[in-house]
C-alpha cells in the first residue's frame, strides 16, 4: 500500500500540476479519484482543496494507509500532494501576471481520513482520502468595479501550469460569494460552478472566465447554455426582456394617468355648481352661517325647509348627471349647454342622450339647429333662446 500511495503522490505531481510540462499522463490504477476544487473569494484569493481517494481493500491496505497518513499530516515530505508544485506554479504565474501571488505556509492544512462506504445503512467497503487545503492569494485579477478575471490565472512563461486532467480527475471552480455565476466562461456552469472531468487537456488561455459583482445571469443556474458567446446572447435577451417589460409598465401607467385626468376633466365643471345653475343651492354666506360665522344675511327660520345638500357628481352615473342638470334647469336644457356644463365631448353627449331617449328617460326635440332636452312629461312651452 505504501508504494501505491507514493505512486499516487507522484501521479498528482505529474498529471495535475506540471509547470510548463507536456500534456498529462495517465493516473495509476491505485487512485480511484482526485478532486481539485477552488473556492474563489471576493478579493481575488482562492481557497484550494485537493482530495485524493485511494481504495482500501483489506487490513494490510488500512495499516499502510494509516502509517503514511501520519507522515503526510505532519508535513515530513515537502511535496505532500503537490503543495510545493502549487507554490512553484504560483511563483511562475505571478511573474507572468505581475500580481503578487503566493501560498502562505500558515494557510496550509493536511489531513487523512478513512471513509466508510455504506449501502442501505450497512458498511460495504472503505476508502482512504488525503486532503490538502491552502490559500492562493491574488489568484484572480480584480478591477476597480470588483469584476474578477481568471484569463491569466493558469498561465506561466512556459504555457499553463495545468495542462490537463487524467481519467478520474476533476476540477471545480466555485463562484465567489455575492457574485453568482460567471458572466463569461468556456463551458456551461452548473448552479454557478464550473466543473471539468478528465480526461481533458487545457491550452494556454483556455480559462477565459469573468465574474461580475451581483451577477445572477447565465451562470446562476444550469441552463445548458454556454456562458461564453451563448451566455452573452442570453444576457442580451434577458436585458431586452426587462426593457420591454419596463416600457409596457410605463405605457400602462401613462394610460391610467390619462384615464384619471380624463375622468377629472369630465366632472370638473360640475364639481362645484354655481348659484346661477341652481338657485336653491346653499351660498357661501349660508355655509358660513351653518359654521357659526356671523353675516348680514338673515338666518333660516326654524321650521323652514332647508335646501338638500347636492349629491357628489363623482358618485353619479352619466345618465344621473344629465338628469340632475335637467332638474336644476327646470326640466329642460339645450344639448349644447349640457356639453358646456359637463365638459364632455359633443360625440359623448350625443350618444348618451340618444341612449337615454331610447330608454324613455328623456326626450329630444329638434328645433332649428338645436336639440332641446327635457324629461318625458315636461311641458316645453316656449323655447327660450337665452337658456
Amino acid at each position: 500500500m505504501r508504494c501505491r500511495v507514493l505512486a499516487l503522490l507522484c501521479a498528482l505531481l505529474v498529471t495535475a500540476l506540471v509547470v510548463g510540462a507536456t500534456p498529462a499522463v495517465a493516473q495509476p490504477d491505485t487512485t480511484e479519484e482526485t478532486r481539485l476544487e477552488a473556492q474563489l473569494q471576493d478579493d481575488g484569493d482562492a481557497r484550494w482543496n485537493v482530495v485524493a481517494v485511494v481504495p482500501l481493500e483489506d487490513e494490510e491496505d488500512i495499516e499502510d494507509f494509516q502509517a503514511f497518513a501520519t507522515a503526510f499530516e505532519s508535513g515530513e515530505r515537502d511535496f505532500d500532494l503537490g503543495i510545493e508544485t502549487f507554490r512553484r506554479a504560483a511563483e511562475e504565474t505571478s511573474a507572468t501576471t505581475d500580481r503578487e501571488m503566493r501560498i502562505p505556509q500558515d494557510s496550509t492544512d493536511r489531513n487523512a481520513v478513512i471513509v466508510n462506504e455504506t449501502e442501505d445503512g450497512e458498511v460495504v467497503g472503505q476508502h482512504g482520502e488525503f486532503r490538502l487545503s491552502f490559500t492562493w492569494t491574488s489568484f484572480a485579477r480584480q478591477d476597480a468595479s470588483g469584476t474578477l478575471y481568471l484569463q491569466d490565472s493558469f498561465n506561466t512563461t512556459n504555457g499553463t501550469w495545468l495542462p490537463g486532467l487524467s481519467d478520474g480527475q476533476t476540477l471545480v471552480l466555485k463562484s465567489p460569494p455575492g457574485y453568482g455565476g460567471p458572466s463569461t466562461s468556456p463551458i456551461a456552469p452548473r448552479d454557478g460552478d464550473l466543473r471539468w472531468e478528465g480526461p481533458q487537456t487545457f491550452d494556454p488561455g483556455y480559462f477565459d472566465i469573468v465574474y461580475e459583482p451581483g451577477n445572477g445571469g447565465p451562470g446562476s443556474t444550469d441552463t445548458g447554455t454556454p456562458a461564453g458567446p451563448g451566455g452573452t446572447q442570453l444576457s442580451t435577451l434577458l436585458l431586452l426582456g426587462a426593457v420591454v417589460l419596463s416600457a409596457a409598465a410605463l405605457l400602462l401607467g401613462l394610460y391610467l394617468l390619462w384615464q384619471r385626468q380624463d375622468g377629472e376633466a369630465d366632472g370638473g365643471t360640475e364639481a362645484t355648481p354655481s348659484a346661477t345653475d341652481d338657485p336653491s343651492a346653499p351660498t357661501a354666506t349660508e355655509s358660513d352661517e351653518t359654521a357659526g360665522v356671523g353675516t348680514d344675511t338673515e338666518p333660516v327660520a326654524a321650521g323652514e325647509d332647508e335646501p338638500e345638500p347636492a349629491t357628489d357628481p363623482e358618485l353619479l352615473s352619466d345618465e344621473e348627471r344629465v338628469e340632475q342638470l335637467l332638474e336644476r334647469n327646470g326640466g329642460r336644457m339645450k344639448q349644447a349647454n349640457i356639453v358646456k356644463e359637463t365638459g364632455w365631448s359633443n360625440a359623448k353627449v350625443s350618444q348618451l342622450l340618444s341612449s337615454m331617449d331610447e330608454a324613455d328617460r328623456i326626450e329630444k326635440l329638434r328645433i332649428g339647429r338645436e336639440n332641446l332636452i327635457s324629461f318625458p312629461d315636461e311641458q316645453l312651452g316656449e323655447f327660450d333662446d337665452e337658456e
